[in-house]
């Protein structure tokens, strides 16, 4: 491949200061603002788009994984505020079943409808004094002795310049870690990343008559046939699917796109048209092959195609599958997960799974939010120091978003004292994550 170098030599303007800096608005970054915001540092939290939410906005992702203890999420207080105000913007019927639920069915007790789900975490940051920043996309970082000084930015304006204290990276793919030149590990053992999927919705589904001809047995087996036949080409062994809040519409979450890095802007670009096709030849095969899709048509899909992994940054604590194994515990745990192993086969069909039961959960302890090699950094969201299969496990988007507010906290507390996160006691940090709310006291 051809190469061509050049140079930039601009003087930037500086268009933002703030205490923290928060990069990238998912899970991860709604949860480290919000937070950092609520432990009264000046917070900046920026966004490529033009709204937060991350998967659950422009990917389509439906519902939220559950992580709870005996019945009680363990990803308070942000993200069970996100959720709650999400339930705010229902109708009252619609309310009225989530309250009047028995089971706890996820699709509706932690369903995304997901323009509902940018409003409600907008509300969030905004009340808690967040300064929000949306279009602007992460060029650069101006890095001097393991500091980052300023962050580039480019947007329809051009290059400009923000300052911070303390910097969060919550871009899903560790990019600002990445960029400032923290050593970064990716996928398994061999460099395999899970596979992505395109999330849609098929609304006017008849879900009597789908029921009838048996229900997910017989999709499953129809699909089974379709991929024997050439008729659906793609490489997952079966269908996943969830209802929604409205009695027409079916979640699938079940295309799947393998060997491709999230990381490369090309690879990243043939997996949007590959998950589509897929989309498409779905589509097409529920219409003439499973009874109660004859008249479903496209009720919304995923506007980024969704990517499970990428890089994890190292931090001064790696946590690996053994603390999994052993539910393990830690004085300063920064968030507690309960969602199991849930590893998508990189090379194609297949999903190692291992659970949890209701009572148990292993804890994250706080190094794994502080990055390595960068003194004014922090990592929040699904790229943290943990191994392949912890990463499997916590990716999902509440404990995500507690994992950010742990990282949002720390930031705030490190900018308010003057000093490094890596020189905070971690314990101090969970202490003061109690204090806003976090499932965090000893059981």
């Amino acid at each position: 491949m051809q190469q061509m170098r050049y140079t930039i030599d601009k003087n930037l303007p500086v268009i933002r200061e703030a205490d923290v800096i928060v990069v990238g608005g998912g899970p991860g970054g709604i949860g480290a603002a919000v937070m950092a915001a609520r432990a009264g540092a000046r917070t900046l939290l920026i966004e490529r788009y033009g709204f937060l939410g991350g998967m659950a906005a422009s990917g389509e992702v439906h519902p939220f994984m559950p992580s709870h203890y005996k019945g009680e999420s363990l990803d308070r207080p942000v993200y069970t505020d996100w959720v709650a105000r999400i339930h705010s913007y229902l109708s009252d019927e619609t309310r009225a079943r989530i309250e009047a639920d028995p089971k706890f069915n996820v699709s509706l007790k932690l369903g995304i409808s997901k323009d509902v789900a940018m409003l409600a975490a907008e509300d969030l940051c905004l009340e808690a004094g967040v300064e929000l920043l949306y279009h602007h996309w992460l060029a650069d970082a101006i890095i001097r002795d393991r500091r980052i000084e300023a962050l580039a930015l480019l947007s329809k304006s051009g290059l400009s310049a923000v300052r911070a204290k303390v910097f969060v990276d919550c871009t899903g793919d560790a990019d600002l870690a990445a960029m400032t030149g923290c050593e970064c590990d990716i996928g398994n053992a061999e460099g395999l990343c899970q596979p992505m999927t395109t999330c849609f919705k098929l609304s006017h589904v008849n879900r009597e008559a789908f029921q009838k001809a048996g229900g997910r047995k017989r999709m499953n087996e129809l699909y089974q046939q379709a991929r024997a036949s050439g008729e659906v080409n793609c490489p997952r062994e079966d269908v996943l699917t969830f209802n929604f809040y409205d009695d027409d519409v079916i979640h699938f979450n079940t295309t799947r796109i393998i060997r491709k890095l999230g990381t490369n802007g090309e690879q990243l670009s043939e997996a949007e048209i590959e998950g589509r096709r897929q989309v498409r030849e779905y589509l097409r095969w529920l219409r003439r092959r499973v009874p109660g899709f004859e008249q479903a048509q496209l009720h919304s899909m995923a506007h980024h195609v969704g990517v499970r992994e990428t890089r994890r940054v190292r931090g001064i604590a790696l946590l690996t599958r053994e603390a999994f194994d052993g539910r393990a515990r830690y004085p300063d745990a920064i968030a507690r997960c309960n969602y199991g192993i849930d590893i998508h086969n990189p090379g194609g069909g297949g999903t190692e799974r291992a659970h949890l039961e209701k009572d148990e959960f292993y804890e994250i302890p706080y190094g794994c939010v502080v990055a390595r090699d960068v003194d004014n950094l922090t990592v929040g969201g699904r790229p943290i120091s943990v191994d392949h299969a912890i990463h499997s496990s916590m990716r999902v988007m509440a404990p995500a978003c507690s994992v950010g507010q742990a990282a949002g906290m720390a930031a705030a507390m490190a900018a308010a004292r003057g000093c490094a996160p890596k020189d905070l006691d971690g314990v101090e940090v969970r202490k003061a994550l109690i204090a806003q709310g976090a499932f965090l006291e000893e059981l």
